[in-house]
């Protein structure tokens, strides 16, 4: 397993991850309409823009490469 250092220690260093999470972010709306029986959409518009978010956020993980692990370098790390 291939392994990167990073200067940070969060997910930020897999900018797929970031896109994923705000796509799931951006269907927070139809997510509480459909959770709560408030029935303003239209279904098409709810299926289409469910479909192409998840879509779009399956073809971001596949491009990430599971095989790296991503180790955090602190900057007093370097002194030791």
């Amino acid at each position: 397993m291939a392994k990167i250092k990073t200067m940070t220690d969060g997910w930020d260093c897999v900018p797929q991850l970031t896109q994923v999470a705000d796509l799931v972010d951006t269907n927070k709306s139809i997510i509480y309409e459909i959770n709560n029986c408030v029935r303003e959409s239209d279904l098409r518009d709810i299926v289409s823009e469910l479909r192409n978010s998840y879509a779009h956020a399956i073809r971001l993980l596949d491009d990430i490469d599971v095989d790296v692990e991503y180790e955090t370098e602190w900057e007093d790390d370097e002194d030791v």
